[in-house]
C-alpha cells in the first residue's frame, strides 16, 4: 500500500467514525485507559458498531470474544445482546486488563450479560462445549492461525467469525507489530482456502474479515 493510499484510508476512517452514533464513541472513551495499558489495542469504534449491527441482525444467543482488553468491544457487544436476549463470554489472558474490563462492564450495567474469563484462550477454548452464533477474534495475532480450527468447531452452522486487524500485511504498522504481518498473511490465506467458510475482507479499522460457516 502506497503512502498516499494509506493516508486516504486514514481519512476515510476518520470520516466514517464521524458518522457513528455518540453512544458507541462514548463507550470507547469510558473504557479506554491508554496511559495505564499502552499495549492494549481494542477494536475501533467502526468495528464495534459493525459487530453490534451484525448481532442485531443475526440475533445470536451466545457470542464468544477472544481478547477482552479493557472491555470496550465487550460492552458494545453486550448492549446489542441485551436487545436480543443473548450472552457474551469473553476471554482475556492478562489479569489486570480483565479487572479493568470487569469494572467497566459493571459500570455499564452489563455484568449479567457478559462473563469475563481470565485464561489462555488456547487452553480454555478446548474445554468449551457450547456453540456460538458469533465469534470475535481479537486476541494475540500469532495465535490466530492455530486457533482457527477450534473456533470453526465452536461456531454454529451459518454463524459468523469476525476477525480484527486482518489488513496488517498491507498497512504501515509500528515496528513491534511487524512480525504479525506474516502471521496474518498466513491466516488470511487459511480463511480464503478453508472449505467450511465463506469470507469477505473489509477495509474497516485495521481490516475486518467476516466469515460464515457453511458446513453443518
Amino acid at each position: 500500500m502506497t503512502k498516499q493510499a494509506a493516508n486516504n484510508l486514514h481519512q476515510v476512517q476518520e470520516y466514517l467514525e464521524g458518522l457513528l452514533p455518540e453512544e458507541i464513541l462514548s463507550i470507547q472513551e469510558r473504557s479506554r485507559i491508554v496511559s495505564e495499558l499502552p499495549e492494549q489495542t481494542p477494536v475501533g469504534p467502526t468495528v464495534a458498531q459493525l459487530v453490534s449491527i451484525l448481532i442485531l441482525a443475526t440475533r445470536p444467543k451466545r457470542v464468544l470474544e477472544i481478547g477482552t482488553a479493557t472491555g470496550y468491544s465487550a460492552i458494545a457487544i453486550g448492549k446489542a445482546l441485551k436487545h436480543v436476549g443473548g450472552t457474551l463470554t469473553t476471554i482475556e489472558i492478562d489479569e489486570r486488563s480483565a479487572s479493568i474490563a470487569r469494572e467497566n462492564i459493571k459500570n455499564a450495567g452489563l455484568q449479567d450479560v457478559i462473563q469475563v474469563i481470565v485464561a489462555d484462550a488456547n487452553e480454555t477454548l478446548r474445554g468449551l462445549n457450547a456453540s456460538f452464533g458469533l465469534i470475535l477474534q481479537d486476541g494475540t495475532k500469532d495465535d490466530y492461525l492455530q486457533m482457527l480450527p477450534i473456533l470453526i468447531k465452536l461456531l454454529a452452522p451459518h454463524g459468523l467469525l469476525i476477525t480484527d486487524d486482518v489488513l496488517f500485511p498491507v498497512l504501515e504498522v509500528p515496528v513491534e507489530e511487524r512480525p504479525y504481518q506474516y502471521a496474518l498473511t498466513l491466516y488470511n490465506a487459511a480463511l480464503q482456502d478453508h472449505p467450511d467458510l465463506q469470507t469477505v475482507w473489509l477495509p474497516v479499522g485495521n481490516g475486518v474479515a467476516i466469515s460464515t460457516k457453511i458446513s453443518l
